[in-house]
């Protein structure tokens, strides 16, 4: 459960309030054996027994462990909670596939003329390169990658094979393999595999067309083989294939990707409804999605579902304006190739409901956020996607410490006084005075109910209608403190009421926090400097007799 720090001093006030008065350490001081039989002594006790000044930041700071306080440059204190949304790579994003190309050699092609040694013959074909987005690469620059060669050559004769791709480059060399056909029995088969780590396939255009292209070369010799023939219907089978693909950067049209666009849920336990009653509006609540991007491409983000549920199961939607819904993420130019976009999707109370979404006191947020790439299709900005590009959202809540409110925390601590009455009799009567100079912006009101352990009532620390309040300071016209509200409190219990709380395990601390002129919407802001300044005195008129020791 969550603990306010000013539910704890509350707690502790408590504590300190009924330990000094029903402490039996007072006992062991005196030398009763040297006491005639009989003696009657009346005296009394007064000390102060706690004093301190609490800051806003003290009272707040253990709200969540997740929930961070800080300060603005004019002291004003804001909550924030952070936490991650989505977070991608580009491996995750962007997958190049394997790429096929096929052709053949048939016996048709070739021209044999009588008593031939050698004939050849050169193709060059354009092998379309697939993708399955849209995508329109320009070139792909390759940290790995293979190039596998399945032959099979039914020609009784030997030769070799040139297979040449003058757009795969590296070191401004291209790429080029030779395969030696060195079985004239009409079954040769082969599988080569030439390695593309650091080449560059530079992929061309074709006009009329979505697809991108890669130019293929192939040169094929045939050496006469003896008297061997040539069949009808011979060939030669060339399968190529681009595989095991790992890019260091694609350039060119990426195509229309979609990310994100799962529903997710995100947990608020800043209104605990265990202990927190009442209504509190903030007068500037903050969501911001912090982006870092280093993608080359531009992206669309729309918020289709942002909804928060209380604790009771209601829920409200999150309206936002044109302006800033659907939001276009800023990305890095091929001149700023390697740079990360920092920036935030801002939500506030000047485009969204965010006021009356977070007075609606939400404990969780159901989101659903849908992105996709390239919203304006080809041609609107060129892309480019390293290994190294990510795209990191995070969501961060901003409440400034800035509202109007009228609610009571409230919270149980174990207090067993089971033995509070062995030595009442002693105790004539127990005063106990708590002085409050309130610097603060709100009224406090405090009772401690104390509770058997079927939480029955047994007692209250102040009586029907004598809870102090203790009044906010007084504002200014900026609604700032100038001078802090003081209360003096006086709590009395005789030996009679110290014995009736015998049967106490628990006490219930209820606090209810009103903020001056609630009911005329008028916000209150709490700064670092405020303070809350108390001191607890305790007097003690004790009566012993000797028969009682």
């Amino acid at each position: 459960m969550n603990r306010l720090k000013y539910l704890r001093l509350i707690k502790g006030l408590a504590i300190i309030l009924i330990a000094f008065l029903f402490t039996r350490c007072m006992h062991d001081e005196f030398q009763l054996d040297k006491l005639n039989t009989d003696v009657e002594v009346e005296f009394g006790f007064f000390a102060p027994v706690a004093y301190g000044t609490l800051t806003i930041s003290d009272l707040v700071q253990d709200i969540d462990s997740a929930v961070t306080i800080n300060t603005y440059e004019d002291g004003l204190l804001y909550l924030s909670f952070s936490d991650s949304l989505f977070a991608y790579s580009s491996e995750a994003i962007l997958e190049v596939p394997d790429q096929d190309f096929f052709e053949y050699f048939i016996e048709s092609e070739f021209f044999f003329p009588p008593l031939w040694d050698t004939v050849s013959i050169e193709k060059s074909e354009n092998f379309p390169f697939s993708f399955s987005r849209n995508e329109k690469i320009d070139s792909i620059k390759l940290d790995a990658g293979d190039m596998i060669f399945n032959i099979n050559s039914e020609f009784r004769h030997t030769g070799k094979i040139i297979i040449s791709c003058p757009t795969i480059r590296k070191d401004g060399h291209f790429f080029s393999d030779t395969i030696i056909v060195d079985d004239p029995s009409g079954t040769f088969t082969t599988n080569n595999t030439f390695p593309l780590d650091g080449y560059t396939i530079i992929l061309n255009d074709s006009v009329g067309s979505d697809s991108s292209f890669l130019p293929v070369d192939f040169l094929v010799e045939l050496y006469r083989e003896g008297l061997n023939t040539i069949n009808p219907g011979d060939q030669i089978e060339i399968v190529a294939t681009i595989a095991n693909l790992d890019f260091d950067a694609v350039f060119g049209y990426i195509g229309d990707y979609e990310i994100m666009g799962d529903a997710s849920s995100i947990e608020l336990d800043l209104f605990d409804s265990e202990m927190f009653d009442g209504t509190i509006r903030f007068a500037d609540p903050q969501i911001n999605f912090n982006i870092r991007n280093s993608f080359g491409v531009p992206v669309e983000a729309n918020i289709e579902r942002f909804v928060s549920y209380n604790s009771d199961g209601d829920s409200l939607q999150l309206i936002m304006d044109a302006t800033v819904n659907p939001y276009q993420f800023e990305f890095p130019t091929l001149a700023e190739y390697g740079e990360t976009k920092s920036f935030t999707w801002a939500l506030n109370a000047s485009n969204t409901n965010l006021p009356d979404f977070m007075a609606f006191l939400p404990s969780s947020i159901e989101y659903k956020i849908a992105a996709a790439s390239n919203p304006d299709g080809p041609g609107a900005a060129y892309n480019f996607v390293s290994d190294d590009s990510k795209l990191d959202i995070d969501i961060e809540f901003i409440l400034p410490i800035w509202f109007r409110a009228d609610f009571a925390l409230m919270d149980t601590i174990e207090l067993d006084l089971a033995d509070i009455g062995k030595d009442a009799d002693m105790i004539k009567q127990g005063n106990i005075l708590l002085t409050a100079n309130n610097g603060t912006p709100i009224d406090l009101e405090l009772q401690v109910y104390f509770v058997d352990s079927l939480y029955a009532p047994v007692d209250t620390l102040f009586g029907a209608g004598q809870q102090p309040l203790i009044a906010a300071g007084i504002l200014d016209i900026n609604n700032i403190v100038q001078y802090p509200g003081t209360k003096t409190s006086l709590v009395q219990y005789t030996s009679e009421e110290i014995k009736n709380l015998e049967t106490v395990r628990y006490a219930i601390i209820k606090a209810g926090l009103k903020t001056p002129q609630y009911d005329s919407d008028v916000n209150v802001k709490f700064f670092d400097y405020y303070t809350f300044d108390f001191k607890i005195s305790v007097d003690v008129d004790f009566k012993i007799n000797s028969k009682d020791l």
